[in-house]
């Protein structure tokens, strides 16, 4: 294909090969190019706002602190449950002692004194009955202790389940924010880009419109009113509203209207 022709290029050829070469970009308008900006500004703020949430959940040790806490407590009274069975049992053993001991002296024939003797009887049945209620002590230890050691075991189970959940989640959190990270890279590296089709003037207006608008600058223009307010509008705004040459904003609510 010739693209001189007597003097004088042949445009038509040179467009055909731009086109048929991927080389014609045809220039974004104004309103477009700050709408693609903002797309990829919503993109970084969700991700921003992601790995901020997620470093609060990987900070947050309440839970798993409040269970540790509470695991002391059980095993508090764990402690105090098998001190206090010990104690029963060494008493019980004592007094068993004891009792075998007086009956022993008692039915030894060693001791013949009627008065002895009778005395001897007398405390081998007060041993006796003193036994029955240390008896009854230890197994209140004893039930105390199994219940104590149930409820120990309880709350290390639950503990446990909560370390191991905490630990996957935080897995799954950090390979999520590694994928952020990524994301933001290259979000950051299409915004540059795209700031090179906006005129400082409009970025300048995009960015203040931007922190009043909680960065939704750019609205579409739906059923012929704005889809951010709802106001009507005019046929005459809305023909300039879809030639993009001028940036034109929402009487109401004082965005940019876009046609899309």
């Amino acid at each position: 294909m010739h693209l001189r022709h007597e003097g004088w290029f042949d445009w038509g050829a040179i467009f055909l090969l731009q086109t048929h070469g991927r080389v014609y970009n045809p220039r974004m308008s104004r309103v477009s190019s700050l709408y693609r900006l903002q797309q990829i500004d919503e993109s970084l703020d969700r991700a921003h706002a992601r790995i901020d949430e997620i470093d609060r959940i990987l900070a947050d040790d309440e839970v798993i602190l409040q269970k540790r806490k509470f695991l002391e407590t059980k095993r508090t009274k764990l402690e105090a449950a098998l001190k206090a069975h010990t104690k029963a049992d060494d008493a019980v053993g004592a007094q068993r002692s004891k009792m075998e001991q007086t009956e022993g002296t008692l039915y030894s024939g060693t001791v013949r004194n009627p008065k002895e003797l009778q005395d001897l009887q007398q405390e081998a049945e007060s041993l006796k009955r003193y036994l029955v209620t240390l008896e009854d002590r230890l197994l209140d230890a004893m039930i105390e202790l199994d219940e104590s050691e149930k409820a120990f075991d309880k709350a290390n189970d639950d503990l446990a389940q909560s370390e191991d959940s905490r630990q996957s989640l935080h897995q799954d959190l950090l390979e999520e924010r590694e994928r952020l990270s990524m994301e933001i890279n290259r979000c950051e590296a299409e915004r540059e880009a795209a700031v090179t089709d906006v005129t400082a003037e409009d970025l300048k207006l995009y960015e203040s419109l931007r922190d009043r608008f909680s960065g939704m600058v750019i609205v579409l223009e739906r059923d012929s009113s704005c889809s951010a307010c709802g106001v009507e509008l005019a046929r005459s705004i809305r023909q300039e509203i879809n030639t993009g040459d001028n940036l034109i904003r929402c009487r109401q609510c004082g965005r940019i209207l876009y046609a899309g």
